[in-house]
């Protein structure tokens, strides 16, 4: 049992290492499988329990494996959490059970061992519930399972606490050996499979946050802004709310990149977003378009609230004037949904003709849709298909 034991314990350590390699040298799985491997190397080295002139070494060697078995799966918790590796703390239960097996008696009683690493092992299992917790309040559905499995886990080691009634007998012929063999078979296969469902968990929202967020300023890109936009829209058109669209443009941005280099038009565009983020708050949903365009869509303002909205805005990037290579002022194209309706793609683009109007008229202005000056500019429909940007208008040129 002690072997079949080993056999699937190093089975799932070395897949969970294959899939670690797999993602980059993923740190949780690499802990874990390292954990999987030590308990591995633990449940072989009982065999050796057999032998009366080496028990002593076994009880000592195989017991600290285990131990720090559990010490690297509550590591590999603490890195998935993004925290650092604890090696003061990792080691900390082998060399407790390495001081306790100098203790006489600790040695010839076999009841206080059990509890005692029993009592080891629960503090690193308490410490990786403890960390992934945290997970579990943000994705309960990935870490449920590996919650339970803990949770069952530590349930177990409680149950071995309280010493045993029956007289010492041989170790193969304790009444829970086989409940222990068959535990650690269950927990190292539900351990695995767990853990790779967080991982894939973690990744998949990585990868979608990726693909709906502008990589240099943080914000959403186009395509979160469209499937975004379309649901918040909906929401105001059914509650009756105010929707204003703010389309801003970087007056001159080409001449920063030309002067002082894209180095410097990146520090520009980042600025921005942060002004951006003060500014609409976390009430509004504001995206970077593509380039020095940037769009908010506040919910719950009428033309005169985003008016005030711009006006803040200019205000506030005027007042970064010390963080930037250069003076830089915004144009603002505004649309409300009291003369457009809710749908995004003819807010968008009565947000750009206004913004057209605002270019025309000296830049560093804000003008609101509608507007005396002629329909100009590219659609919000041309924009959402990636044929055109929104704001190229010909006084750029």
């Amino acid at each position: 049992m002690l072997i079949v034991v080993a056999f699937v314990l190093f089975l799932t350590g070395g897949l969970t290492f294959l899939a670690a390699f797999q993602v980059k040298r993923d740190r949780t799985l690499l802990w874990a499988g390292a954990g999987m491997w030590l308990a591995c190397l633990g449940f072989l080295l009982g065999v050796m329990r057999e032998y009366a002139d080496l028990l002593a070494l076994s009880i000592v060697v195989t017991n600290m494996l285990m131990i720090t078995g559990h010490a690297c799966l509550w590591t590999s918790m603490r890195v998935f959490a993004g925290r650092p590796v604890s090696g003061r703390w990792l080691l900390a239960g082998a060399l407790a059970w390495l001081l306790l097996a100098q203790w006489p008696r600790f040695m010839a009683d076999a009841d206080l061992r059990v509890a005692l690493y029993s009592i080891l092992c629960l503090g690193y299992i308490g410490a990786a519930l403890a960390e992934t917790w945290t997970e579990w309040r943000r994705h309960s559905r990935a870490a449920s399972p590996l919650m339970a499995f803990l949770a069952l886990h530590g349930l177990f080691y409680m149950y071995r606490i309280p010493p045993a009634p029956a007289q010492q007998v041989v170790w193969q012929n304790w009444p829970d050996f086989a409940l222990v063999m068959f535990e650690g078979l269950f927990f190292a296969i539900c351990l695995s499979f767990s853990i790779l469902m967080m991982v894939r968990a973690r990744a998949e929202q990585n990868y979608r946050h990726a693909a709906l967020h502008d990589a240099l300023t943080g914000l959403p890109n186009r395509r979160a802004l469209f499937e975004r936009g379309q649901a918040l829209l909906a929401q105001a058109g059914a509650a009756g709310s105010d929707v204003a669209v703010l389309m801003c443009d970087l007056d001159w941005f080409k001449q920063v990149n030309d002067r002082f280099g894209h180095d410097a038009g990146d520090r520009v565009l980042a600025c921005f977003a942060r002004v951006l983020q003060q500014a609409a708050g976390g009430q509004s949903l504001h995206a970077r378009l593509g380039g020095e365009e940037f769009v908010v869509v506040a919910v719950n303002l009428g033309p005169l609230g985003a008016q005030d909205l711009a006006a803040r805005l200019r205000s506030l990037l005027s007042a970064q004037a010390d963080a930037l290579p250069c003076r830089l002022t915004v144009s603002i194209g505004i649309a409300c949904s009291r003369q457009v309706g809710y749908d995004l793609d003819r807010l968008l683009a009565r947000a750009d003709q206004a913004l057209y109007a605002a270019k025309t008229d000296g830049r560093d202005c804000i003008r609101l849709w509608p507007v005396a000056a002629p329909e100009a500019g590219f659609s919000a429909a041309i924009a959402r298909s990636g044929r055109g940007r929104l704001g190229e208008h010909p006084v750029d040129a």
